[in-house]
């Protein structure tokens, strides 16, 4: 499982927007990644999104797969 840098996190919430992915909780849009990707079946990557919204006492967090062919820095 990579660590992703600061750079990487910020490029994969803009990517998360670019794509219309919201809370599935409460719809915000405010969604930050996670520090770590897993590698999916096919190769390609996956991280956590939590939700940035106070509504959720105990966070609400979901899957985003990152689009093939979309580089997100080194």
């Amino acid at each position: 499982m990579p660590r992703l840098t600061g750079d990487q996190r910020a490029r994969i919430e803009e990517l998360a927007r670019e794509v219309g992915t919201r809370c599935e909780g409460c719809g915000s849009a405010r969604l930050r990644c996670g520090e770590e990707a897993r590698r999916t079946h096919d190769h390609g990557l996956m991280v956590y999104l939590w939700c940035d919204d106070d509504v959720h006492p105990r966070g609400a967090y979901q899957y985003f797969t990152i689009p093939a062919g979309e580089f997100i820095g080194t």
